[in-house]
C-alpha cells in the first residue's frame, strides 16, 4: 500500500490542497484511495502528537503508531491502494515556531515518529516550502490576529540571521525516513495547482478548477483595525500600497537570497535526496486563483 505523507508547510497554501482531495472525493475513491485530513489526524489518531510539542513523548509515539497501523491494515482490507494524510502539523507547531524564531526544530524527528505507523507500506512525504521574506510575513500576520508577537527590529534580525533553512528540513526528512520518497515544491509555482500536486504525490488525475485562497493570512486593513483595537500603533510598521510588509528591504533581500540559495540546491538535484517538482505556467493552464481568507478545508479545522 502506498502511503502520501503531506507536511507541510504552513502558509503554503496546504489548506487549499487539503479542500481540493475533499472535493475530489469520488476520483479517490475511483483511484481506491483514501484521505485522512486534519480532522482525522489531529482530532483521535495521532491526538498526543499533533499539538506541535517538540519533543514528541514515546509513549505517545508508541501508541499512535498502533493506532495508524491498525487503521491502515483495515482500509488495505478493504481494498485501498493509497491513502493520503495531510496535516501541516506534522512539522510542528506555528506558534513554537514564531516563539523559538527557528524554522521546525525539531521536524525530522517529529517526521520520523508519524511515519512509524505506515512502516509495513510504501511512504512519500511531500513538501510545500516558500520565500522567507513572504513566509514569516504570512507566518507573523496569521499570528499577530491570534496574540503573536510583533515583528519588531529584534525579532526580525532573529528571522534574517536564523540558522535553518527548508534545505535542512528537507535533509532531515530524508535521513528520519530514508526509505520514503520525498518531493519537494515551491508554493510560488504551485499553491494555484493542488491537482498537480495530488497527480505528483499519489498518481492520482483530478481537474484544475479556479480556485478561492483558503486560509489566508488577513490582509492589511484588517491587521491595522485589529491592532489599533488592541492599542497599537500600526504605523510603526511600514504599509505600503496597504499591505503588511514588516521587513525592511535589506532584511527582505537577505531572505530572499537565502530561498535562492535553497532552490539552486534543489535544482541541482538536491543531493539526491528529494524530486523538485515545480510547474511551469504551461502546465498549471489558465487556473486562477480567486477571494481571500476562507478557512475550511472541507473538515472541522483548528491551527494549535
Amino acid at each position: 500500500m502506498d502511503v502520501i505523507l503531506h507536511v507541510g508547510a504552513h502558509r503554503t497554501a496546504t489548506t487549499t490542497f487539503q479542500h481540493h482531495i475533499a472535493a475530489n472525493r469520488p476520483a479517490l475513491r475511483a483511484s481506491r484511495a483514501a484521505y485522512w485530513g486534519p480532522k482525522v489526524v489531529r482530532g483521535g489518531l495521532f491526538r498526543t502528537m499533533s499539538g506541535g510539542t517538540d519533543p514528541i513523548l514515546p509513549w505517545q509515539a508508541k501508541r499512535a503508531a498502533r493506532r495508524a497501523a491498525l487503521r491502515v491494515e483495515a482500509l488495505r482490507q478493504d481494498g485501498i491502494k493509497r491513502l493520503i494524510v495531510s496535516d501541516e502539523n506534522m512539522l510542528g507547531n506555528l506558534r513554537n515556531v514564531l516563539e523559538e524564531t527557528l524554522l521546525y526544530p525539531g521536524a525530522g524527528a517529529r517526521i520520523a515518529e508519524f511515519s512509524k505507523g505506515f512502516q509495513k507500506h510504501n511512504l512519500t512525504v511531500g513538501l510545500g516550502i516558500r520565500c522567507y521574506s513572504h513566509w514569516w510575513t504570512s507566518a507573523l500576520a496569521f499570528r499577530l490576529m491570534r496574540g503573536g508577537p510583533l515583528p519588531r527590529a529584534g525579532l526580525r534580525e532573529c528571522m534574517v540571521t536564523q540558522p535553518r533553512r527548508w534545505r535542512h528540513i528537507i535533509e532531515e526528512i530524508a535521513g528520519a525516513v530514508p526509505n520514503a520518497r520525498l518531493v519537494v515544491w515551491t508554493h510560488e509555482a504551485m499553491s494555484s495547482a493542488p491537482h498537480l500536486q495530488l497527480h505528483a504525490l499519489a498518481g492520482i488525475v483530478t481537474d484544475a478548477v479556479s480556485l478561492p485562497v483558503l486560509n489566508a493570512a488577513p490582509r492589511g486593513a484588517d491587521l491595522r483595525r485589529f491592532m489599533a483595537d488592541c492599542g497599537l500603533n500600526a504605523d510603526e510598521f511600514a504599509w505600503p500600497d496597504n499591505r503588511f510588509l514588516p521587513f525592511e528591504m535589506h532584511e527582505a533581500d537577505a531572505l530572499r537570497a537565502q530561498y535562492q540559495n535553497d532552490l539552486t540546491w534543489l535544482a541541482e538535484g538536491a543531493g539526491g535526496l528529494a524530486e523538485y517538482i515545480d510547474a511551469t505556467p504551461a502546465e498549471i493552464g489558465a487556473q486562477t486563483v480567486e477571494g481571500k481568507g476562507l478557512s475550511d478545508d472541507g473538515e472541522h479545522r483548528y491551527l494549535a
